[in-house]
């Protein structure tokens, strides 16, 4: 008796779906009608033509301008100008073709699931033009974007300063503007945006070049400069000369100058090697990093990394040489100060004047001294600075390197 209900109950379902189905077949044919609980975006379409379905959907998902805006200024992108679509028209006919598969079992399934309150949901696939979104933001940036200027400093063989200030820079966030983009698409909610800039802040400021008011240190040293040696020492002294070291900035000789090659400008010269003078490329190059050097010491410069000749040099007195070789050994120190300094090398007249400009409150008062001792094979000579206040009493020194010269 169970049985028996169980198969007329199924056989009513199947009746009631066959009759269902046969009336949607008709209604189709004459109005072209979407099956029921069909929906685009969770809104429901099932039993409307095309038109109406279209008109639906439309309220909620009609593609917009795209409205972006920064102070005074305003662009608009309109949806053909990035190829911008919901492809509406694919997912309406995906609504339509759901029950109208090739398979007439598939179909009696799917309209069965349908009319048993199983919604079937499509969603919009959102596409645009990348290429034609970045032409047209790269137009935005060309109207927005500023270069950033850094303040400048030149000081003439004269002492004269020339400042030039610095002004900050404007810059389209690009990729945040196409994330932003990207998203308000995919999510189908179109809104105006406000253009994001990011202010460029100058790394050298006017402040810090106004801060460049003396000379903190400066040494001399004088060569004959009618040989390839003397041009040597005009060329390394240009390329280390009119250098802006920012505080705690570290600066390198050897990066200062580059590779000291003929392409560079530099000639063959006498270099030591060994304890013997030879010919070399760039001869007198180590001249100019010895100037430097003094002038570093009397500045208050750290120094990070010296070297000294292995035999004494004829420009400078003992333990007082900078001694570098490109790509083996360099000469650097560390501005110590929280203002920036500044290299001026002067080269004339048979010699070579090397200034450290900073600001006043950073001088010091303090002298270089050496002590020096032999032994069997060697002069060794130690390098202090001594720091003096105001009424020249030692207030502290400190070692700044060992020197080791062979005796000859």
């Amino acid at each position: 008796m169970l049985r028996y209900r169980k198969l007329s109950f199924l056989l009513c379902i199947l009746l009631c779906i066959t009759f269902l189905l046969g009336m949607n077949k008709v209604e189709d044919t004459k109005g072209k009608k979407i099956f029921k609980n069909i929906s685009i975006e969770n809104i429901d379409i099932g039993g409307l033509t095309y038109k109406e379905a279209l008109e639906e959907i439309n309220k909620y998902y009609k593609e917009k301008d795209i409205n972006i805006n920064y102070e005074d200024k305003s662009w608009t992108i309109r949806p053909d100008e990035i190829e911008l679509s919901y492809n509406i028209e694919k997912a309406l006919s995906e609504a339509y073709d759901y029950t109208e598969t090739e398979s007439k079992l598939e179909n009696i399934k799917r309209k069965t699931g349908l009319i048993l309150r199983r919604n079937y949901n499509i969603d919009l696939k959102a596409t645009y033009n990348e290429v034609k979104l970045s032409n047209f933001i790269e137009s935005i940036c060309k109207e927005i974007d500023v270069d950033v200027t850094q303040a400048s400093i030149e000081i003439k063989d004269s002492g004269e300063i020339i400042r030039k200030p610095s002004k900050e820079g404007k810059e389209v966030q690009i990729i945040k503007l196409k994330e932003d983009i990207y998203n308000m698409i995919c999510d189908k909610k179109i809104k105006s945006l406000d253009l994001p800039v990011k202010i460029v802040n100058p790394a050298i400021t006017t402040e810090d070049i106004q801060s460049i008011n003396t000379v903190l240190g400066q040494f001399s040293t004088s060569f004959n400069e009618h040989n390839s040696r003397g041009s040597n020492i005009h060329v390394a002294g240009k390329s280390t000369s009119e250098k802006l070291i920012m505080p705690y900035e570290i600066f390198s000789y050897n990066k200062a100058t580059g590779a000291r090659n003929w392409v560079n400008g530099y000639k063959t010269a006498k270099v030591i090697i060994g304890g013997k003078y030879v010919n070399g490329e760039g001869g007198g190059v180590c001249q100019v990093s010895t100037t430097i050097y003094n002038a570093a010491l009397l500045s208050g410069m750290e120094i990070e990394e010296v070297h000294n000749h292995t035999m004494p040099s004829r420009y400078v007195p003992r333990g007082r040489d900078a001694a570098v070789s490109y790509g083996y050994t360099d000469f650097k120190f560390k501005n110590p100060y929280s203002h920036p300094i500044y290299i001026k090398n002067i080269v004339s007249n048979g010699a070579i004047t090397s200034k450290i400009y900073g600001c006043s409150q950073d001088r010091e008062r303090l002298y270089i001294k050496t002590e020096e001792k032999i032994d069997k094979t060697n002069i060794i000579v130690k390098t202090y600075r001594v720091y003096l206040d105001e009424e020249n009493n030692k207030i502290r020194e400190e070692l700044i390197a060992t020197s080791k010269y062979k005796l000859k």
